[in-house]
């Protein structure tokens, strides 16, 4: 059976109807809790801001617009939660991710899988850990304007009206951080040799 578009199960939800709210959620949580996991570097955090974002579209029900693409408003709410918890918390470096668990197990242990040997595709991890190392070496800005387009996938113009910016500053943002990320990544492959 094919899922109802986004727009008639937001519809129905603002009706009142509870199992449209939790498709909703089912399909957009993934993707809000990645979202907030890339930006805060908190597991536990992303959680809550998953937990919030659909807090606050439950709460704000009744105020809601049918007329707008629901992704990128969904996107909007959980970028200011993130914002809001960033300026209270001090994010987990992404370099944190490699201390034990509570349990004593690395956090790879954790979420350990039946992939190819660590040699056969070390210079792809090779690759993604230096991505990843110079975009969290980016300002926050820029991280989430390239974490939204191409992690994300949202349109420039989705991801301006999520961060309630312009278009043009959207463009510049990302020309910008695509190129302070290629310094950076240079910088680091530089430094290795």
């Amino acid at each position: 059976m094919m899922s109802q578009p986004d727009q008639d199960l937001f519809i129905q939800f603002k009706q009142g109807n509870a199992d449209a709210f939790r498709a909703l959620v089912e399909q957009y949580a993934p993707p809000i809790y990645n979202l907030a996991l890339r930006l805060l570097r908190d597991a536990m955090e992303a959680e809550n801001v998953a937990q919030e974002t659909f807090l606050r579209v439950l709460i704000a029900r009744e105020r809601i617009r049918t007329d707008a693409p629901i992704k990128p408003y969904l996107f909007r709410i959980a970028v200011n939660v993130c914002r809001d918890r960033a300026r209270r918390y001090q994010p987990l470096l992404f370099a944190d991710l490699a201390s034990p668990g509570a349990d004593g197990a690395q956090v790879d242990e954790l979420f350990a899988d039946d992939a190819p040997a660590l040699w056969e595709n070390l210079a792809e991890q090779e690759l993604h850990a230096g991505v990843r190392a110079a975009l969290d070496a980016l300002p926050a800005h820029y991280q989430t304007v390239l974490t939204l387009r191409y992690v994300e996938d949202l349109s420039y113009q989705e991801i301006a009206h999520v961060l309630d910016v312009p278009l043009n500053t959207v463009r510049t943002h990302l020309r910008r951080g695509k190129q302070r990320l290629r310094a950076r990544m240079q910088e680091n492959e530089r430094a290795k040799k």
